[in-house]
């Protein structure tokens, strides 16, 4: 879809959205995205939240309580708030173009999330992906600045071994790892992998709504060095996170608990996702839920915007940011989740379908 398309497949979800919560409020609302977030503040730090006080208090916590999530050493890791995923992104691949001419991505399963290229396009990168680990390697250079995906869009994981072979070769060519850990931070700490950090990149980025409560921001962390370039570059277009954000990020990261992932992992496992047969649909579970993808891309947006607006269940295929998957993905770490059985889930997608 091109760019005005996408903005009207959001505007229409915000205007079926606020018509649903104006007749019959939040209830009637099912957020399944895995991208529900939160924005939960404790009282004391809503009275620091000022343009220099609030980031003074914050960032320290902030340091603290995101080592202990990326699994970080303080001696020679830093942690730092963007307002967004694609923020920290976007100033990573600004401050290090500098230095680096290519960018070599590898994703476990192509395409890659857009804001990568997107940003290796602005400022004259040379770019290049793929989900073949030879390809990858025969690209670096000590001129490449090397990315890896933890964790696709859809969820497909980077298995250790190649990480780690990436990892490896990159470091033998002096070649800075960056892992792009959106959804991967914690879905892989569910699968028992190595951290990022852990395993030997340089920098790791995280999303502090995927798969958490948390607001919608990026959680950059590695190298002290990297990571101060990186802010600095950042903090000159206003990419940095605000006191706002960077307080609702502490509370996100000091009550996050791995079991609510548990509980998501258990309750896809057990889903029975036959009746997805009888109509030919092309399915797949997920770690935490299951994704239906083969019909046309104009008719999973039909059908996502109609679950939206028949049985209000969000859908990033319907509410996302444009450029994100247009597979139909069912999320159960969403408190939503537990408002809604997996029949009443099931039988709408198919009656949407119809």
């Amino acid at each position: 879809m091109d760019s005005l398309s996408e903005l009207n497949r959001v505007n229409t979800a915000r205007e079926i959205l606020r018509k649903k919560i104006n007749d019959t409020g939040r209830t009637s609302i099912y957020d399944l995205t895995g991208l529900c977030g939160g924005f939960e503040i404790c009282e004391e730090h809503l009275k620091l939240i000022e343009t220099y006080v609030g980031p003074a208090i914050f960032s320290e916590k902030i340091t603290n309580a995101g080592l202990n999530h990326l699994s970080g050493n303080s001696e020679i890791h830093n942690v730092v708030c963007f307002n967004r995923t694609s923020s920290a992104i976007l100033s990573t691949i600004m401050a290090l173009s500098k230095s680096f001419k290519k960018l070599v991505h590898y994703v476990p399963e192509k395409p890659a999330h857009p804001s990568i290229p997107r940003s290796c396009g602005i400022f004259g990168m040379e770019y290049f992906e793929s989900d073949s680990l030879e390809e990858i390697i025969s690209k670096i250079d000590e001129n490449t600045l090397t990315v890896i995906t933890g964790a696709t869009m859809d969820h497909r994981i980077v298995s250790d071994e190649i990480a780690g072979k990436i990892i490896s070769y990159a470091k033998s060519k002096n070649s800075p790892v960056f892992f792009d850990d959106a959804s991967g931070a914690r879905l892989r700490r569910l699968y028992g992998k190595f951290p990022a950090l852990e395993m030997g990149a340089d920098l790791v980025v995280t999303s502090m709504d995927k798969l958490m409560e948390g607001p919608r921001a990026g959680l950059l962390g590695g190298n002290k060095n990297l990571v101060d370039q990186i802010y600095s570059e950042g903090m000159k277009f206003g990419l940095e996170a605000q006191a706002p954000i960077m307080a609702a990020v502490v509370t996100a990261l000091e009550n996050f608990d791995l079991n609510t992932l548990k509980n998501a992992f258990e309750r896809a496992e057990k889903i029975d996702l036959a009746c997805f047969e009888a109509e030919k649909l092309d399915y797949e579970k997920t770690p935490t839920g299951f994704i239906i993808k083969n019909p046309s891309e104009e008719k999973l947006i039909e059908t996502a915007l109609k679950l939206l607006e028949n049985y209000g269940i969000v859908t990033i295929t319907a509410a996302g940011m444009p450029g994100a998957s247009k597979n139909i993905r069912i999320d159960f770490c969403s408190k939503d989740a537990e408002r809604i059985s997996n029949e009443e889930i099931i039988n709408a997608i198919l009656n949407s379908l119809k």
